[in-house]
């Protein structure tokens, strides 16, 4: 398996090798070039693609066997979208996770408590969800998650074992603040793309096309459009016989500490 410390081996072997190469033929400084670029190649998909597991393992999806799906929201709570969410997903008696954003939970805590009550699973989405937080440092990293760990409890009674990356982004220090806090950090397999494609039937084209079992649906509960979306895909999903199943029990790991 691919991770920085394989690379960083892997690389130097092929820098040796060609170096002692060059010993005996010179060797074109293109090859140099293309070898750096090979070597930075996997640390930057490492950490925009969350499914990589580069950094710190992630869990993206489940039995890929079972016509099992499991729908989480990130961004959230939001004051109008969020509660509109919650009705439809009560309707269709749908258990979800919301990956929530500290500085909304504060603001929100009705909304997470009703989550709560309802059995979804109330998810760590970082405190302030910086659009540079993965340029922050370990600790300051932590400090993030303890205060929106700290807010949910404060409001659950529980705390979650659940972390989402902002913008799924991955690197040492988010491994380090999700390792050191003993956080399962959660990707997704399925993206709807709700917050860039406002179109509702393309949204639900694109869900369409590329729902497979196992998968893990990623939405934000801050759009306009989403119930509606939302309510079509559940319909979709019925009719195609799948299961929508909390996701805790889709990746068979515990939800709370």
């Amino acid at each position: 398996m691919l991770n920085p410390r394989n690379t960083i081996l892997l690389m130097t072997a092929i820098l040796l090798l060609v170096l002692l190469a060059d010993i005996f033929r010179p060797v074109p400084v293109w090859i140099y070039g293309a070898i750096f670029l090979a070597a930075i190649a996997p640390f930057i998909y490492g950490s925009v693609s969350i499914g990589s597991g580069f950094y710190v393992k992630t869990l993206c999806y489940g039995d890929r066997q079972e016509k099992e799906i499991a729908v989480s929201f990130d961004d959230g709570p939001d004051g109008e979208i969020t509660p509109a969410v919650l009705d439809l997903l009560l309707l269709h008696n749908i258990q979800a996770a919301f990956f929530c954003v500290g500085e909304k939970v504060a603001e929100h805590p009705d909304l997470v408590r009703r989550m709560h009550t309802e059995g979804h699973i109330v998810g760590n989405h970082s405190y302030s969800h910086h659009v540079f937080l993965d340029l922050f440092s370990g600790k300051r990293i932590q400090k993030e998650l303890k205060r929106t760990e700290n807010l949910i409890c404060g409001v659950t009674g529980k705390r979650t074992k659940f972390f989402r990356p902002p913008y799924g982004v991955t690197n040492p220090a988010v491994a380090e603040a999700a390792k050191s806090l003993g956080y399962t950090v959660t990707g997704w397999s399925l993206k709807s793309r709700d917050t860039v494609i406002n179109d509702e039937q393309a949204l639900l084209k694109r869900l369409k096309k590329k729902l497979k079992k196992g998968d893990v649906v990623l939405f934000h509960d801050r759009g306009s459009h989403l119930v509606s979306v939302l309510r079509s895909f559940i319909q979709y999903a019925a009719d195609k016989n799948f299961r929508i199943v909390r996701i805790d029990q889709l990746l068979n790991v515990k939800a709370y500490a």
